[in-house]
């Protein structure tokens, strides 16, 4: 159970860093002109990369719920 509460705090601090960046890049909100933009976006490319390794991770480690829960969904009689 702490391996997935310490995935989830890691995906969360990654999906809030992606999206800090990604609103630095949409709204130039840094100085220093294109070699600070690339370096940037090369931060937001990988803390994406973590993210969704995580989140491929999270759905490797859950999915014996996922079949219990497809079938109770798709499966009602």
């Amino acid at each position: 159970m702490k391996k997935n509460f310490y995935l989830d705090i890691v995906i969360f601090i990654a999906c809030l860093a992606c999206l800090i960046t990604g609103l630095m890049l949409d709204f130039h909100l840094f100085e220093g002109g294109r070699e600070v933009r690339h370096y940037w976006r090369d931060i937001h490319a990988y803390i994406g990369y973590v993210m969704a390794a995580g989140v491929l991770l999270h759905i490797i480690w859950h999915v014996k719920w996922i079949k219990v829960a497809a079938k109770q969904i798709f499966c009602k009689k």
